[in-house]
């Protein structure tokens, strides 16, 4: 058995050795292949990134990341799987070397511990993607240890607080995706965390074109695009101002980030019909089970 042991031992620090051996030699025309790329081969390519660059210590394969110390005695972390699938997601060798390009970057101001300006045309992209999402406030912790668990560990949502348990949060609105963005990201675009506010609340506001309103009995609800961002609609400059025969005292409800329901204060039955709306299902996007009084003062939570 102790024999057994030992040869184990000896096959997985060998095969430890053999990747970043590879690592050493695999060059980026392996890019230029239509073939997929492994996450073998994707540590190759970091390993080579990184290897002999002063400052990085510590260089190694883990639990499917390449890991490594910097120069500030900060660790990295870069997930194998995430960026194979990513280079493996673009349509050409050209695509594959512009995403190779953007990585070693990425690299050199993990090493550096440093940022360097995006182009102008990237940042604009950045821009244009910014969107105020609803979220709870758990929601912060949540992503906080989401964060760590990737290996950043300072990593804060870029947010603020609205009413009840409500915060309002700067998300980028991508194709297959919302990814929410984190406090000082916008730097490497040329903005600061309040920039990155009033942008995603411009661009907002340019995408809320066309308000529907839709009744549920005694409850109405608002509606914008394929829904996704409705509770957002809550933070509009007016959007009561699209409500016929609004009442005089307004109770509101946001579940989920897909529904933004009000209906009549001063109405029992209609308040019931909210509160047993805020114990739905919330799709895995919640928002709050609160329900709220819209007043002069902005919102109120109704105990």
């Amino acid at each position: 058995m102790a024999r057994w042991l030992t040869m184990l031992v000896a096959i997985v620090v060998a095969l430890a050795a053999a990747t970043i051996s590879e690592a050493q030699t695999l060059g980026r025309e392996r890019l230029d292949q239509p073939r997929a790329l492994s996450e073998a081969e994707m540590a190759a390519l970091l390993t080579g990134l990184l290897g002999g660059r002063t400052g990085v210590t510590d260089l190694r394969i883990e639990r499917g990341d390449v890991v490594f110390r910097a120069p500030r005695g900060h660790e990295v972390r870069m997930g194998l799987a995430q960026l194979s699938a990513k280079f493996n997601g673009l349509p050409d060798a050209k695509s594959r070397q512009g995403a190779f390009d953007k990585l070693a970057q990425r690299v050199a101001e993990a090493v550096a511990g440093q940022r360097v300006p995006k182009p102008e045309a990237e940042a604009a992209r950045f821009r244009s993607t910014l969107v105020l999402v609803l979220k709870n406030r758990s929601y912060l912790e949540q992503f906080a240890g989401m964060a760590r668990k990737q290996g950043v560990s300072q990593a804060r949502l870029v947010h603020v607080p609205l009413a009840g348990d409500i915060i309002v949060a700067v998300a980028r609105d991508l194709p297959k995706m919302t990814r929410f963005v984190t406090v000082g990201e916008g730097a490497d675009y040329g903005m600061s965390d309040a920039d990155m506010l009033r942008a995603a609340m411009d661009n907002w506001i340019r995408r809320v074109n066309k308000l529907e309103i839709r009744e549920f009995g005694k409850l109405r609800a608002f509606h914008v695009g394929n829904g996704d961002y409705n509770a957002s609609i809550l933070i509009l400059p007016n959007p009561w101002k699209h409500v016929t025969n609004l009442p005089r005292s307004v109770a509101i409800g946001v579940p989920s980030r897909d529904m933004l329901v009000f209906a009549d204060a001063d109405d029992p039955e209609a308040v019931a019909a909210l509160r047993s709306l805020t114990k739905v299902p919330d799709g895995g996007f919640p928002v709050s089970k609160l329900i709220y009084r819209l007043g002069p003062e902005g919102l109120a939570v109704i105990p």
